[in-house]
């Protein structure tokens, strides 16, 4: 939510806030100083790395001024100025987040809608309208009703003490699915926020909050603190000279001139070479780079010919993937072509574009579309496979899109015409990733393939969907098979909640296999049943026969462990 993902979900928490207390007049034009603090960490297991985790403090003024929107009441414009990001000494500035936008505002205080001059990406207008929920709270505490962020609808929890009120998220009910296709749900672990009413929005809101997005195979993290304060004294900006008619307001966007670009990838070349951007985090650096994103293709150069030490590159990499932009993904998906002699750059270009969660645009499927049609080309065998399984985790962070559905469908028709064991095991693996359930008819076809590699390709593929009819599937290869991959079967069947008799029949498998590994393959399995309880005696007493160090310490494991929360039942 990866991060693009790593972007909206930062702007979310930052933002849960925006409204006032009444009905403010036309000399409602109130300042503010605002102060975010917040440590994330991002875990992708299958990525097979160290979490990533940023630790970040944005800095900045606020200016809000009421203006009409057609025959509209209640529309505000919010514009922030001085915005920075400081990390110890050092501060950078943050204009994408200057850009002046409106919002509207419903009887209760709550924001209902927004309005943009530019043509923005999801991301970029996330980002902004988090400064916008920081002046959201509901007026009338007799009938509290849900909120909503760039997360999704949560339940909330007002007190009014003296002048002032606390506020609590309880939890999400409901997600951005849009933006958080990737994570199964948000645990609301901390949230504590003071807020101090104005007739004018507020004098001043501070809080804590610590949120755990939580998917399948990723994990964000996010804790932070803020400070909103309203200014004693004004300062200059731009909004109060702007039109209070947002028809007349025109976008800022402006083509740039071939001199303006000239000078724009000379700042670039700049930025990344005559510094150590390993001194600046993945996601502040994606940030800082969008300025440069009409010339971010000359990064090409700069990264095959080394002109940046190689930790370097792996954050300019991992910026690139977060910055996530047309321009970005033409860039990364380009450095896969004519690069077969450098796999490692290969290799990192593929991870990096699976960070991102905005539609690929028609270019960069274009070029991925061809490597799929022409074969995709690297001395080393690994980068080849992981080029096609790749393909599914970006149709899964990207899902829904034309282009994601052009790639899903090329995918099928390269399965069905391929003649390679290999490549057909990686492009089933690919749609495996993308846990489209769509494709679990023709990955059912493959499961009695003759190839062990195809046929252990489409178990996985199956287990990682994570619906009903995958789970069917599996569970009558597992009655059926041949005793071939039987240890993959198990680990495909141990993702879901799996039915009496299956459970039992893996329960045989667990104590009397004569084979270590499939022994070990089923307790693990059973180990991540929500609930196990009834199996423990058994395997308590297998303890007795059991030879295996590792598999009496997978039993002693799962004997002690606590029963988990009940879950719906996906088998």
């Amino acid at each position: 939510m990866i991060l693009s993902c790593r972007l909206n979900l930062l702007a979310a928490p930052l933002v849960a806030l925006a409204s006032f207390q009444s009905q403010a007049s036309a000399f409602c034009q109130p300042q503010f100083d605002f102060n975010i603090k917040s440590f994330t960490s991002f875990n992708y297991t299958k990525l097979n790395s160290p979490a990533q985790q940023t630790d970040i403090e944005i800095q900045g003024k606020l200016s809000v001024i009421s203006v009409k929107k057609e025959d509209e009441k209640n529309w505000w414009a919010v514009k922030a100025d001085q915005v920075k990001t400081v990390q110890g000494q050092l501060s950078m500035p943050l204009p994408n987040y200057e850009r002046p936008f409106a919002f509207k505002l419903n009887e209760q205080g709550l924001i209902t809608e927004f309005y943009f001059a530019d043509t923005l990406d999801t991301q970029s207008q996330d980002q902004l309208k988090g400064l916008a929920y920081y002046l959201q709270y509901q007026k009338n505490l007799s009938k509290i009703t849900n909120e909503t962020d760039t997360l999704g609808e949560y339940r909330v929890n007002y007190k009014q003490k003296e002048n002032a009120l606390s506020f609590a998220k309880v939890n999400y009910e409901h997600k951005n699915k849009q933006a958080l296709n990737a994570f199964s749900h948000i645990e609301v672990e901390k949230s504590e926020q003071q807020i101090t009413p104005s007739e004018c929005f507020l004098d001043s809101r501070d809080g804590i909050e610590k949120l755990n997005l939580v998917g399948a195979d990723l994990t964000f993290t996010s804790e932070q603190s803020f400070s909103v304060k309203k200014l004693k004294h004004p300062f200059e900006t731009a909004l109060f000279s702007m039109s209070d008619d947002l028809s007349l307001w025109q976008s800022t966007h402006v083509e740039l001139t071939q001199a303006e670009k000239d000078k724009l990838k000379k700042e670039l070349l700049a930025f990344v070479t005559e510094q150590d951007i390993t001194q600046i985090d993945a996601h502040t650096l994606a940030l800082l780079l969008k300025k440069y994103d009409a010339v971010i293709g000359e990064l090409r150069g700069v990264i095959l010919t080394d002109q940046v030490s190689d930790n370097a590159q792996m954050r300019l990499f991992n910026a690139l993937g977060q910055l996530d932009t047309p321009s970005s993904q033409l860039l990364l998906s380009g450095l896969l072509v004519g690069t077969e002699k450098q796999p490692q750059t290969q290799f990192r270009a593929l991870r990096a574009l699976t960070q991102g969660h905005q539609p690929l645009s028609q270019q960069a499927t274009d070029t991925l579309l061809s490597l799929l049609n022409d074969g995709f080309l690297s001395v080393d065998q690994e980068v080849s496979s992981s080029f096609y399984m790749t393909l599914g985790i970006l149709l899964n962070n990207r899902i829904g899109s034309a282009t994601a559905q052009q790639l899903s469908q090329a995918i099928v028709e390269h399965i069905t015409l391929s003649e390679s064991e290999s490549k057909t095991a990686d492009l089933i693996t690919a749609l495996g990733n993308s846990r489209d359930d769509q494709h679990v008819e023709l990955i059912e076809d493959y499961l009695t393939d003759s190839s062990p590699r195809v046929e252990k390709a489409s178990i996985r593929a199956l287990g990682m969907m994570q619906s009903d009819s995958a789970y069917q599937n599996l569970e009558k290869h597992f009655n059926t098979h041949s005793g071939r991959n039987t240890k993959a079967l198990l680990s495909a069947l141990g993702n879901y909640d799996m039915k009496p008799k299956t459970s039992d029949s893996v329960l045989n498998l667990a104590v009397n296999d004569n084979d270590d590994s499939v022994r070990y393959a089923a307790i693990n399995a059973l180990a991540k049943q929500p609930n196990n309880e009834g199996i423990k005696e058994t395997l308590r007493q297998a303890l007795r026969s059991e030879k295996s160090k590792r598999n009496f310490k997978a039993i002693v494991k799962l004997l002690h462990k606590k029963p988990a929360p009940k879950q719906d039942n996906q088998g």
